[in-house]
């Protein structure tokens, strides 16, 4: 009798002991009202590992001033998780950075949300089997956790969300090549380890609106090696292109007047200067791309193609659906038409903050 119920519970039990653990996100669950904190983070990581553990490695890569752990994760179906095993098989690296700006945290939601659909062949088919993906869902961690309704009032969502610098008041999207927040030697120490081909910075609109949908920067365009800005263009142009075919709105450029407060400027298109990510990338001879979608829809490409990790990767985050606790959502998603304005090309830093 014993021995029947023993048995019995135990393959009750089974199931259970291997059931999937959840990926989904607070932003998910929610309906992309609410972020969750950096614990979330923490268990997530984990749990990709655990979901995936040929393909999936969560690892520390430093800690912040207040002691938490930066956490990444190498992503690849080849085998290939430390930057050993990539070197050595000859594979691309593609880092992908979330959460610089801690109250413009779009990327950490949407990147563990992309990562779980590229692992289950939703997207992105094939991708995984050519590359290493470096996903690090928040950069700036301490102001991430220094979280609260107002610190971004005139942003559409979330609920409560990070702050802007760190906990040692660095800005670190100024301080590529000055280094001088241990968050950024850290991810230096990271970008030396890996020595990523392409690198994507995520950030969202600071409650700034715009009738497109998305702005991307790729460089190097503007300058650099001149071979390589040759394909600095043909990626830009093929990431446009994505994004329009997704039904997306999207300019190569951060939409900000020339000159501040003057429409009839029009915009400036300008080569920002090595403190921030994309002018640094550039002098490491490497692809940088950063994002600052607006919130309105979701978009994705139908397909990804994984010919290399420059190839596409500055897709349209994922988690930008409409938010509005504070403000009622558009009254459509369809992305308006624009009309064309000026577009000046410069060889300065931006005129306008990012």
């Amino acid at each position: 009798m014993n021995r029947s119920t023993l048995l019995f519970a135990l393959a009750c039990a089974a199931p259970l002991a291997h059931a999937a653990p959840d990926l989904s996100t607070v932003a998910e669950r929610s309906g992309f009202q609410h972020t969750g904190r950096y614990a979330e983070v923490e268990q997530l990581c984990a749990r990709f590992q655990q979901a995936y553990p040929k393909a999936v490695r969560c690892f520390e890569f430093g800690r912040t001033p207040e002691g938490r752990p930066m956490l990444a994760l190498a992503v690849s179906r080849t085998g290939a998780l430390t930057p050993a095993q990539a070197k050595a098989r000859g594979l691309p690296v593609l880092l992908v950075q979330g959460g610089i700006h801690a109250g413009e945290i779009d990327g950490k939601d949407a990147g563990f949300l992309a990562l779980r659909q590229a692992l289950d062949g939703q997207a992105a088919p094939g991708a995984l089997d050519k590359q290493v993906l470096l996903f690090v869902p928040v950069f700036n961690i301490d102001g991430h956790e220094r979280f609260g309704q107002w610190n971004r009032p005139n942003q559409r969502g979330p609920v409560a969300m990070g702050w802007r610098t760190t906990a040692q008041n660095y800005n670190l999207n100024r301080d590529y090549v000055k280094a001088d927040a241990p968050e950024m030697r850290a991810m230096l120490a990271l970008v030396n380890a890996w020595d990523p081909l392409a690198y994507i910075d995520l950030h969202v609109t600071d409650g700034a609106k715009f009738q497109p949908d998305v702005s991307i920067q790729v460089e190097p365009v503007h300058g650099g090696d001149a071979e390589l800005m040759r394909s600095g263009v043909a990626l830009r142009d093929a990431v446009m292109a994505d994004l329009k075919r997704a039904g997306s709105d999207p300019k190569p450029f951060y939409i900000s007047f020339a000159v501040n407060d003057e429409p009839q400027s029009g915009f400036e298109d300008s080569m920002a200067a090595p403190r921030f990510s994309t002018g640094y990338f550039p002098l490491r001879n490497r692809f940088a791309c950063w994002s600052k979608p607006t919130r309105g829809r979701i978009t994705r490409p139908a397909s990804a193609s994984p010919a290399t990790p420059s190839s596409r990767c500055c897709r349209r985050s994922p988690c930008t659906a409409a938010r509005g606790r504070r403000r009622p959502a558009p009254p459509t998603c369809a992305p308006p038409r624009w009309p064309a304005a000026p577009c000046r090309s410069a060889t300065r830093p931006p005129a306008a903050p990012r």
